[in-house]
C-alpha cells in the first residue's frame, strides 16, 4: 500500500508498504514571508514562534507583522542550545503551556530539527521557515538528536513531516555563501550514497525513486551551483539560486521521504554523526563534514585516482574542506580517525552491507588518505596560483 497526503493504492501480496512523508505545501519565492499569514491562518490562530537569534533578527519582523495582520496572535522565543531531547521536551511544554494551535520554526538544520520534534510531542501542525538552504531538514519526517555537548545521540523518526515550507528566496540569499555550499555537499552526497545500492541487483520501488530524484538534484546543481553562488554573493533571489535551494531542501528532501521498510546505509553521513564525537568539529556545518566523507568513501570504492582528484576539485569550488585541517582536527591525525572508526557500529549502522568492503581499519585508513590526497590537492593548487 503507498500512503501519501491525497494519495492511496491498494496493497499488492507478499509486498512490504511503501510510505511516503512529505509536506502539505511548499513555497519558494522572493518575499514570501510577507504572505505568510495568508497560508499559515489555514493552520492556526495562535502561534508559538520558536527561532535561531540571528534567523528571527533577519526573518522575525516580517513574519510577524504578517500574522499580526491576518489577525494571528504570536509569541517569539529565542532557541537556545542543541537539538536535545531535554530542549524538544522544554519546548513541547511550553507549546502546551501557551495553548498554542500551531508551532512556527525559523532558522537552519538545528532550530527546524527540534521543532519538527516539538510540534509532533505538542501535537500541533508545524510551519517550517528555513532563513538558510544548508540541508533538508525543513522538508524531512526525521530530527537528528544530540547531546549536550553536541555529539550526535541518536535519530528520531518523525511520523509526519512539517505541514507548509515556507522559504523565503530573498532571506536566503542574503546568508553567506558557505551555507548554500554546505547544502550543495550535503545534497550531492545523496547521489553517491545512493547509488551503491542500484549495484546489488535491488529493485524496490524507494530505491528506484531515489535513484532518479538524486540524478535530477545532481544535474541541477551542476548546471546552476556557480551562477548561485555568485547571486548569493551579490544577494540576488536569481531563478538559478531558485533551482539549487529546490534541489537541496525538496529534491533532497524527497529522497528521505519513501521508504519501503529498510535503512540503507549512507557513509558519509556515519561518518559526519561520529565526526562529532571531535569537539573541534562542531564549528562545521552537517554538509561540510559530510562531503569530506565522500572523499573517504570514494576511496574505499577503490576509486580511480583521477576521479577523487577530480572530485577534491570540486569540493574545492565549493570551498567545502578537503582535509581534516579545514574540518578544525590538529594533532595525532591517526589516532582521531581511529576514535571514529573505533565507536562505529558497522552491522547497527549496515555499512557491513556496501558492496565495497568496509571495516574499522580500512576506514581508518581512508580517513588518513583522504586528507592526505586533499593536502596534496591545496599544495598543487598554490603553485599554480
Amino acid at each position: 500500500m503507498i500512503q501519501s497526503p491525497g494519495f492511496l493504492m491498494k496493497e499488492r501480496k507478499n509486498e512490504i508498504m511503501l510510505t511516503i512523508k512529505t509536506p502539505d505545501h511548499y513555497i519558494n519565492e522572493a518575499g514570501s514571508l510577507k504572505k505568510a499569514g495568508e497560508h499559515i491562518g489555514r493552520l492556526g490562530q495562535n502561534a508559538l514562534i520558536i527561532g535561531g537569534k540571528t534567523a528571527l533578527a533577519v526573518a522575525g519582523q516580517e513574519l510577524t507583522a504578517s500574522l499580526e495582520k491576518a489577525g494571528i496572535s504570536s509569541q517569539t522565543f529565542v532557541f537556545q542550545g542543541n537539538c536535545t531531547v531535554e530542549n524538544i521536551r522544554k519546548y513541547s511544554a511550553l507549546a502546551q503551556e501557551l495553548r498554542a494551535d500551531i508551532l512556527i520554526g525559523v532558522g537552519g538544520g538545528k532550530v527546524l530539527d527540534s521543532v519538527k520534534a516539538i510540534a509532533e510531542d505538542a501535537g500541533i501542525p508545524l510551519v517550517a521557515v528555513p532563513t538558510i538552504a544548508a540541508t533538508c531538514a525543513a522538508w524531512s519526517a526525521l530530527t537528528v538528536l544530540y547531546d549536550e555537548e553536541g555529539k550526535f545521540a541518536e535519530y528520531r523518526f518523525l511520523k509526519t513531516s512539517p505541514r507548509l515550507v515556507l522559504t523565503d528566496l530573498g532571506i536566503i540569499a542574503q546568508a553567506p555563501v558557505r551555507y548554500l555550499n554546505a547544502g550543495i555537499g550535503d545534497t550531492i552526497a545523496k547521489w553517491y550514497e545512493t547509488a551503491p545500492h542500484t549495484a546489488e541487483g535491488q529493485s524496490d520501488i524507494s530505491l528506484t525513486i531515489g535513484v532518479k530524484i538524486a540524478e535530477q538534484a545532481l544535474d541541477l546543481l551542476r548546471k546552476y551551483y556557480a551562477q548561485a553562488q555568485r547571486d548569493v554573493e551579490a544577494r540576488v533571489p536569481s531563478n538559478e539560486l531558485s533551482w539549487v535551494v529546490d534541489a537541496i531542501i525538496v529534491l533532497a528532501g524527497l529522497i528521505g521521504s519513501i521508504s519501503q521498510g529498510t535503512r540503507r546505509p549512507a557513509l558519509a553521513h556515519t561518518l559526519y554523526n561520529h565526526f562529532t564525537l571531535l569537539k573541534e568539529t562542531h564549528q562545521s556545518l552537517h554538509g561540510e563534514i559530510v562531503a569530506f566523507g565522500l572523499v573517504v568513501q570514494l576511496i574505499l570504492q577503490d576509486k580511480p585516482s583521477q576521479e577523487i582528484d577530480h572530485f577534491i576539485r570540486f569540493l574545492q569550488t565549493l570551498e567545502l574542506p578537503v582535509t581534516l585541517g579545514q574540518l578544525g582536527i590538529a594533532g595525532e591525525l591517526a589516532e582521531k580517525a581511529a576514535l571514529v572508526a573505533d565507536h562505529i557500529n558497522f552491522t547497527e549502522t549496515s555499512l557491513d552491507k556496501l558492496n565495497f568492503p568496509v571495516n574499522r581499519d580500512l576506514l581508518m585508513k581512508a580517513i588518513i588518505k583522504a586528507d592526505e590526497t586533499g593536502r596534496k590537492s591545496l599544495r598543487q593548487e598554490i603553485r599554480a596560483v
